[in-house]
């Protein structure tokens, strides 16, 4: 049994079928098994599962965008999530190519392995030009050879991204968190800036 007085660390099963077995339990369960919320009560408990199982604990099986964490380390950056992120944005926006997509997403926090939502373009305040650029933006990846990678310009198309993030962000204004490159902040004067500092987290080099 856990001690919530002690700093847990969470150590999957090095056994196959166990492994499975704890990725397939729900948020909920997997939060009991942990002892998660033991003598911890965020303000978007929903979220703070989502973030502890599959952002920190499914990490050896799945990239994420946070390094590994104790679950008294997660929880101090949860509370740095919810204080800098959920209590000044409304919600969340990452601008994400995938197929047949209108490349905007709605993730439930910044840098969540989870995209979250596709968002349609009629849902937000844009221009018919910007929806027309994300809709070519989005054609291309479309259009690409996913056996031949190798032959899509991927830098090309992460350069038209950031622009297109920019834009979006002028158009949703203030209280609309955007992203493009995770946990990078796109700001209302189109420049970025890291989430880490803000999470206590460190910048990846």
């Amino acid at each position: 049994m856990i001690d919530p007085q002690e700093d847990f660390v969470w150590q999957p099963s090095s056994y196959r079928v166990e492994r499975v077995k704890e990725m397939s339990l729900s948020n909920a369960e997997f939060a009991t098994l942990t002892r998660a919320n033991i003598g911890f009560n965020p303000a978007h408990p929903d979220e703070w599962i989502l973030f502890w199982k599959t952002d920190i604990c499914e990490k050896d099986e799945f990239h994420t965008w946070f390094p590994r964490l104790s679950l008294a380390e997660a929880r101090r950056v949860w509370l740095a999530m919810e204080e800098q992120f959920f209590s000044r944005y409304d919600y969340f926006l990452r601008v994400w190519p995938e197929w047949s997509s209108s490349g905007i997403w709605a993730p439930p926090y910044p840098g969540s392995r989870a995209a979250g939502g596709m968002v349609d373009y009629q849902y937000l305040p844009i221009s018919e030009d910007l929806v027309e650029r994300f809709k070519a933006w989005q054609a291309e990846f479309d259009g690409h050879e996913p056996w031949a990678p190798e032959k899509f310009d991927w830098k090309r198309h992460a350069r038209i991204a950031d622009g297109l993030a920019r834009d979006l962000k002028q158009c949703v204004g203030p209280r609309i968190y955007v992203e493009h490159r995770e946990l990078t902040e796109v700001l209302p004067d189109g420049t970025t800036r890291s989430c880490r500092p803000l999470l206590g987290l460190p910048e990846i080099e």
